[in-house]
């Protein structure tokens, strides 16, 4: 038969594991909606192939006006990686001081 302290320790692990798995949905959802996102800018962005194929000046090719669909593309890539790295960190962050409560 378990003691208070142990079941009171076992309901506490039953509700980190619960809320892990909802932030690991969460998670999921989140990036499907990126990836959605993100497939959508690149399917809708119609850059014609002679701007690609120009002179040669590939950094410069970017401030053209046929390239807006690749810096929009690559902002939201930047802003999606941003996120992404705080929201692990956070999660780190937390789990660490989880361990430490839990000792």
């Amino acid at each position: 038969m378990r003691s208070d302290e142990e079941r009171i320790l076992l309901l506490h692990r039953k509700a980190q594991k619960l809320h892990y798995q909802k932030m690991t949905r969460t998670f999921g959802a989140v990036t499907a909606c990126l990836l959605i996102a993100l497939v959508t800018v690149i399917v809708k962005v119609d850059i014609p192939l002679q701007s690609l194929t120009g002179n040669g000046l590939a950094a410069s090719s970017l401030l053209g006006e046929e390239a807006g669909g690749y810096v929009l593309v690559a902002v939201i890539s930047f802003v999606a990686a941003v996120c992404l790295t705080v929201y692990c960190i956070k999660r780190r962050n937390r789990k660490t001081w989880e361990d430490k409560e839990n000792l």
